[in-house]
């Protein structure tokens, strides 16, 4: 049975060990959201989104990766300040943007965004999903560097392409987790010993 992207993002976050996704109930957020109702992830509606991004920095904090998300216009808007949090307290943390349908951007659309420019400052990784072929890379890159360089990664996607048809690609969908060994140099141990 073939499945859309959503549903693909949707898998592989699974994948990831995510728990939940915060987020506000939304017209271009509406294909995930069904996604997320059909997976083992909760989603956790909040009355606002910057409480919802807020939650995900704290559930990173204390167990690793976490998810929050945002429609477009105003819950970009709302999500910044918990976004700039998270980044600036290194915590791993995945933001899905999504936004008006592709076919509208740059047409000064009701409430649209540039989500590459609103997060550029307060993340790792910023891109945005515009056609099947690129999820499985995208979602990939954005969640290692959520993890390896601890902080945030967004993927900005509009909600026509959310309900697109799924592509499988090549790329690998394990994840990598860093967990370095931090201890005093060799010099410094053999000092202390004597």
């Amino acid at each position: 049975m073939a499945k859309n992207i959503a549903e693909q993002i949707v898998e592989m976050l699974e994948n990831a060990n995510v728990k939940r996704i915060y987020a506000v109930t939304g017209d271009s957020l509406n294909h995930l959201n069904i996604a997320v109702k059909k997976s083992s992830i909760q989603w956790i509606h909040v009355r606002h989104e910057e409480v919802g991004a807020y939650a995900a920095a704290a559930e990173a904090e204390l167990d690793g990766l976490a998810v929050c998300a945002g429609s477009c216009g105003p819950g970009h808007v709302h999500l910044i300040n918990g976004v700039y949090e998270a980044h600036r307290s290194h915590v791993p943390m995945l933001v899905i943007a999504s936004t008006i349908p592709s076919d509208e951007m740059g047409m000064d659309y009701f409430q649209e965004t540039n989500t590459i420019k609103l997060f550029d400052d307060c993340s790792y990784y910023n891109q945005m999903i515009t056609r099947p072929e690129q999820v499985q890379r995208t979602v990939q890159t954005a969640i290692q560097h959520a993890i390896s360089k601890k902080g945030v990664a967004v993927i900005g996607l509009p909600g026509d392409v959310s309900e697109l048809d799924a592509e499988e690609g090549s790329t690998s969908t394990q994840i990598f987790k860093t967990n370095p060994v931090i201890r005093p140099s060799d010099h410094e141990l053999k000092s202390y010993q004597n």
